[in-house]
């Protein structure tokens, strides 16, 4: 992955400048070019880059039509966030070299549906009550098939009419899980939902540093020789910190969740400022503990291991895609509900949606231009430590 490196005041306007020269067929071919010299595929055509290029740039043409209409209403937002987001995911696709696909190609996929269905529970209450689930066919299909998703696992073969008719609850995920799994929100959901969040604030905790400098020490003494490094082939047991304020958050609701970490303890540092919980993670030594568990970190939201959706390691544009659709269900077709999350008694799901979309409107269109760019784009402000000079 190529990098990229920018220096701006406001960086979500440089995105959007980023994003607006793919609007052009000419620096579209050029993309595809660039990645072809890097990865070659025989089978991409001068006649496929072209229509490669026009794909590409209608569709992203396209997405920022959906996203640059005017309105300050929420189910408005709401819906333009949506197209927006899968008309970029349309143009990732299309950018790919791994296939010929062309706009015409991807296109049939959307013409079968979105691939994804709503159900409700009549005996519960949103958003806890309401499930989304995955369809063999459609859009969200195709695209999480070529993300790497497997999708015959996950979608369902046949769309159920009523909640008592569904056979693989497992394949179903709650509106509320969603949010609970969207980094950026982790801080705020229990206070708009009394659920605790899905997705935490990982790092590296200081016992490792301790540990490991007790184990050295005992090498020596049995040696006479100082080394920091394992066998190749080894495991390591790392210990990840889960940092929160929330006093609700206990090792007995880590437990529940069936994470990859084991032997939880409370734990507090030499200095006695800071206490969190840490849980061991076994891994192999040539790779670090962040890089096997797969986290996420946004300009919204510190290094966080999240929960995934439906896949083995969480994808912010799957997850985020999956619930902008549910949320596009309710302003389209559920307008009682919608009137209960906007004015009525359910009123604080409706400030929880507007902080979400507040907040994703600054992170999705930078992971959807790295996505289709397959490059990494750092945007400093001036005078950043990290910025160029």
């Amino acid at each position: 992955m190529q990098n990229e490196s920018y220096k701006a005041e406001n960086t979500d306007e440089l995105v959007w400048l980023r994003l607006n020269r793919l609007k052009s067929t000419r620096l579209c071919e050029n993309l595809l070019r660039s990645k072809l010299e890097k990865e070659p595929n025989e089978l991409i055509t001068e006649d496929i880059i072209k229509a490669k290029a026009i794909g590409i740039s209608s569709a992203i043409e396209s997405a920022i039509g959906y996203w640059q209409t005017p309105s300050l209403s929420c189910n408005a937002r709401i819906l333009s966030r949506y197209y927006f987001l899968l008309q970029l995911t349309i143009a990732e696709q299309v950018s790919s070299i791994k296939t010929t696909d062309t706009l015409k190609e991807i296109q049939k996929h959307t013409e079968n549906g979105h691939g994804l269905g709503i159900i409700s529970n009549p005996a519960g209450e949103f958003p806890d009550n309401m499930y989304v689930f995955a369809l063999n066919g459609g859009h969200f299909h195709s695209y999480a098939k070529s993300v790497g998703l497997d999708v015959k696992r996950i979608a369902l073969e046949k769309r159920p009419k009523k909640f008592e008719d569904v056979t693989e609850p497992k394949k179903l995920i709650s509106v509320l899980d969603l949010f609970s799994r969207i980094p950026e929100l982790n801080k705020v959901i229990e206070e708009y939902t009394d659920k605790l969040p899905q997705s935490f604030h990982v790092g590296h905790s200081q016992s490792n540093m301790l540990r490991e400098s007790e184990a050295i020490k005992d090498h020596i003494k049995l040696t006479g020789k100082f080394t920091t490094e394992l066998p190749k082939g080894a495991t390591k047991v790392s210990d990840v910190a889960f940092y929160t304020n929330q006093r609700s958050f206990t090792i007995e609701y880590l437990e529940s969740l069936n994470l990859p970490f084991d032997s939880y303890e409370n734990y507090t540092d030499v200095l006695g400022r800071d206490s969190y919980i840490i849980g061991k993670l076994t891994h192999p030594s040539d790779i670090l503990w962040h890089q096997v568990i797969g986290t996420y970190s946004s300009s919204h939201a510190t290094l966080t291991y999240a929960l995934p959706v439906w896949s083995d390691q969480y994808n912010s544009i799957i997850a985020n895609f999956t619930l902008l659709y549910a949320l596009s269900i309710v302003v389209r077709y559920l307008p009682d509900l919608w009137f209960r999350i906007n004015n009525g008694d359910i009123n604080h799901m409706g400030s929880l949606i507007e902080y979400y979309i507040s907040i994703i409107d600054h992170v999705l269109p930078l992971q959807m231009l790295e996505r289709i760019t397959e490059a990494k784009i750092a945007i400093h402000n001036p005078g950043s430590f990290f910025g160029e000079i």
